[in-house]
């Protein structure tokens, strides 16, 4: 998988800079079985404004396995 940072955007809260989101584009896979798209890393996943970009790619790797695993594929008997 491929996973590509973008950027991070961050906000200040109380004086302090944190992390809004970053931004991740990510691929996988040969047509016609293949996966791309972009996403939005936050706090929430376990990562802070001083994250590195290893770490936030493995954020990311996590997250889009979740989203993976939430549907099961459908399919098709013959």
């Amino acid at each position: 998988m491929n996973i590509t940072v973008n950027e991070k955007v961050t906000n200040f809260v109380d004086k302090k800079e944190v992390l809004k989101y970053a931004s991740v584009q990510f691929n996988s896979g040969q047509f016609p079985n293949s996966l791309n798209g972009n996403l939005q890393v936050t706090s929430s996943d376990g990562i802070t404004v001083t994250a590195t970009e290893d770490e936030i790619i493995a954020a990311a790797k996590k997250r889009i396995q979740a989203l993976i695993a939430e549907t099961p594929a459908k399919t098709t008997e013959v």
